[in-house]
């Protein structure tokens, strides 16, 4: 499965989430997913470090048009992952495909591109894993869950505060 980690890509951090998200990669890379994410620092970034750490394979997807943009433009690493596609469109153009080509997506806190990354999801019904009292708008996913839904796209959606325990209903979601 391919699994993209969405979420706050700017500071500030806490420690425990950052954590969490570290554990969230080193979870995928466990059960031999690719970890996707945007290219960016924050806790995709934590995941990302997760999952490479523990030989896992984890693509960035940059907005960029190629390494010098990525790291001259963005500011974003070039380490932590195992590949990089390079798309040339921009934030939050990159979002699109980071979401598209992806079987399910985590989100970890989050502000307004994080917020984009859920809406496409939720209307693509992608299995979507929620990292729970994570901060961001994942203290709002529900109520807009309850506004935007039209035919059980919130059956797609999972919510937990445990990394282990998340990557397993995301597992079993995608094996129904």
């Amino acid at each position: 499965m391919k699994i993209s980690i969405c979420g706050a890509s700017l500071p500030p951090f806490d420690k425990v989430i950052l954590k969490k998200a570290y554990q969230i990669g080193k979870e995928i890379a466990s059960n031999r997913h690719v970890l996707r994410f945007g290219g960016c620092w924050g806790y995709p970034y934590g995941a990302a470090k997760g999952a490479f750490e523990n030989n896992g394979r984890v693509v960035a997807i940059s907005p960029a048009k190629n390494k010098s943009e990525h790291l001259s433009k963005y500011k974003f690493p070039t380490d932590n992952f195992t590949e990089i596609n390079y798309t040339d469109l921009g934030i939050p153009g990159r979002n699109l495909p980071l979401v598209i080509e992806s079987d399910a997506i985590i989100i970890i806190s989050g502000q307004i591109g994080t917020l984009n990354e859920f809406t496409i999801a939720f209307h693509q019904k992608k299995a979507i894993g929620i990292l729970e009292r994570s901060g961001g708008i994942t203290d709002i996913v529900k109520e807009i869950v309850k506004i935007c839904k039209k035919v059980d796209e919130e059956d797609k959606i999972v919510y937990e505060y445990e990394p282990k325990t998340l990557i397993e209903k995301l597992n079993h979601m995608n094996n129904e």
